[in-house]
């Protein structure tokens, strides 16, 4: 009974930090809200991935994360600090989607298509 209720905490104090991250966003300049972007998309990624999470979380990390304040805003601030291969994954994607193109354009061009 304890570990479901603990869970239901965690769920709703990261809503409740969800909700004011949101709320102190929208406060903003269209400028600063369109330059905070990156940050809204990834904190909201980190809150879905935290409930979805939530219940495979031990109790004792459960029990430290409702003790921890702004714990979204601190999660992000700790992943910026990690190598991102977001980029890195899109380069990989692109080089190989373009030598397709490049195999496939060239075969018509043998045939005379183009």
């Amino acid at each position: 009974m304890y570990r479901k209720q603990l869970e239901q905490a965690f769920c709703r104090k990261i809503s409740g930090e969800l909700t004011i991250f949101r709320y102190e966003v929208l406060q903003g300049e269209k400028e600063a809200i369109y330059e905070a972007a990156y940050q809204i998309d990834s904190i909201i990624s980190i809150y879905e991935l935290l409930v979805e999470m939530s219940s495979r979380l031990s109790t004792e990390t459960l029990e430290a994360a409702v003790m921890f304040p702004n714990i979204l805003t601190f999660l992000y601030r700790e992943w910026l600090g990690y190598e991102d291969s977001y980029t890195a994954d899109i380069q990989y994607c692109l080089d190989k989607e373009l030598a397709k193109l490049r195999r496939d354009y060239r075969d018509m061009k043998e045939e005379n298509i183009v």
